[in-house]
């Protein structure tokens, strides 16, 4: 069983965030980024861009695909920082709303028609440069991970992907979601218990 699989399972996601070890804060960051501090920028990139991948290649066929529409989300946000106003909202938040929107724009661009992510359900990669052997493994935990997933309707898939692939907090959730705190922890519950079926069938 995956280590995804097992992890939906036992629910064992943490609901506080461990925060880096040193430095600022997002909000301090992003200050600093639209003041024209590049570095403040790749430093929000180096937090962030893990969880962007995942939730990429969540949604997508193809690693390569995934990487280049990480870096794609990472401009848009540049782009766009100048008009970012928190209000509440955290960063990753805004982030993976860019990165949802790519992954439209993608299927669009490549004739796909709207995005369906009963097709295109992959598992993430732990490794940004995977092995043969890595390669082999990560493809078994696809396959078993989209054979779980696949029967969930769209909702459940995500809030799924976004607790346990992208690790987010229920509150990050909620926001990439544009839900309630509330809400999110109902439909994370009611999707754990249809995976939980599938699985156990």
């Amino acid at each position: 069983m995956s280590q995804y699989v097992t992890k939906m399972l036992s629910e064992r996601s943490t609901d506080e965030r461990m925060s880096l070890e040193l430095g600022w804060g997002d909000p301090e960051l992003l200050l600093a980024a639209q003041n024209g501090n590049a570095q403040a920028f790749a430093e929000l990139y180096e937090r962030h861009a893990r969880a962007v991948f995942r939730y990429l290649y969540a949604h997508l066929d193809n690693y390569l695909d995934a990487e280049d529409l990480t870096g794609e989300v990472f401009l848009r946000a540049w782009q766009s920082l100048s008009r970012y106003d928190e209000r509440g909202v955290p960063f990753l938040a805004f982030l993976l709303r860019i990165a949802r929107n790519a992954v439209v724009d993608h299927y669009r661009r490549n004739k796909h028609g709207e995005m369906d992510v009963n097709d295109t359900m992959e598992t993430t990669l732990r490794d940004p440069r995977p092995g043969p052997a890595e390669l082999s493994a990560l493809r078994t935990e696809h396959q078993e991970l989209m054979h779980h997933l696949s029967g969930l309707r769209e909702d459940y898939q995500t809030v799924l992907i976004l607790r346990f692939i992208s690790d987010l907090s229920p509150e990050e959730t909620a926001q990439a979601m544009e839900r309630s705190i509330g809400s999110v922890r109902v439909l994370q519950h009611r999707a754990l218990a249809a995976i939980r079926k599938t699985i156990m069938k």
